[in-house]
């Protein structure tokens, strides 16, 4: 997997980090990509906001998953600063450019869609070259700045979950034909009732 040496993560991708509903494959892949970014020095930057917004949901077990997540030498925690501040500003300027339009023809709360951008400033303000991120208006926001952006089910799938799933798939054991065995051979099976004719 070839990662920037930063990238950013969300609200919605702590939340699958941790939830029980999240499929063994999306959990691999995510296991896959903290280490990877260990092995390769590489920062995961978790945004303040998108921090929040999960905190707000979460329960003790969540909470206690965050602080285990933490303590990852790959994690960084990304702050609402001024160089974050100067990012969304700029975010606002671009939506507001042309159509006068602040949410940008979003269907969302103006609530989210400020979130959204904040997310992706404090990413960009920390050098994010890449979002991970099942929301789309995070995304789209990102692809603005000139991120690149991708869901989880998108991260690479380690080799050790698709031989996993290659073991379970057992050929079926095949009769031996060696030497001295006749060959099966398929025999008419006569229909219920019918009389054999001499």
């Amino acid at each position: 997997m070839n990662l920037p040496k930063i990238i950013a993560v969300d609200a919605n991708f702590l939340v699958a980090w941790v939830s029980p509903n999240t499929s063994a494959d999306d959990k691999a892949r995510m296991a896959y990509l903290f280490e990877t970014a260990e092995k390769s020095r590489c920062k995961v930057v978790l945004p303040m906001p998108a921090v929040a917004e999960y905190l707000a949901g979460a329960d003790m077990a969540g909470v206690e998953s965050l602080n285990l997540l933490e303590r990852k030498t790959c994690i960084l925690l990304g702050d609402f600063n001024r160089a974050a501040a100067f990012e969304c500003a700029q975010l606002d300027r671009a939506a507001m450019r042309g159509s006068e339009d602040k949410k940008d023809g979003s269907d969302a709360p103006w609530q989210k869609v400020k979130i959204d951008r904040q997310i992706v400033a404090i990413a960009k303000a920390n050098g994010a070259g890449l979002v991970i991120s099942r929301d789309k208006g995070v995304r789209n926001n990102a692809l603005r700045v000139g991120m690149s952006a991708i869901k989880v089910e998108e991260l690479e799938l380690p080799m050790s979950a698709r031989q996993g799933k290659l073991a379970l798939v057992e050929p079926e054991p095949r009769a031996a034909t060696g030497k001295g065995q006749r060959k099966p051979t398929l025999t008419a099976v006569p229909k219920a009732g019918a009389s054999e004719q001499g």
